[in-house]
């Protein structure tokens, strides 16, 4: 079940702030209202997701500048490190 994200319509309010997430199915309608506080709400798009974007490509040099251990598949099926 997918999280949802809702908003007062008003000024925030005291009692669920500057908004609250509800779990619903996804064929459920939207709230209309609060279920703490009665007050009118809206539904919030979801924010985008930072990720972090890689500046060069990975090497198996800089895997091992980083301390990890770099393994190799053989024809046998185990590996070794390389």
């Amino acid at each position: 079940m997918p999280l949802q994200a809702y908003a007062p319509l008003s000024p925030p309010c005291r009692l669920c702030g500057a908004g609250f997430e509800h779990r619903s199915s996804a064929s459920a309608t939207a709230l209309i209202e609060c279920p703490t506080c009665g007050q009118p709400v809206r539904r919030v798009t979801a924010q985008p997701v930072n990720s972090p974007k890689l500046s060069a490509p990975l090497s198996v040099s800089r895997a091992r500048q980083a301390g990890f251990t770099v393994l190799k598949r053989t024809s046998g099926g185990e590996f070794e490190k390389q």
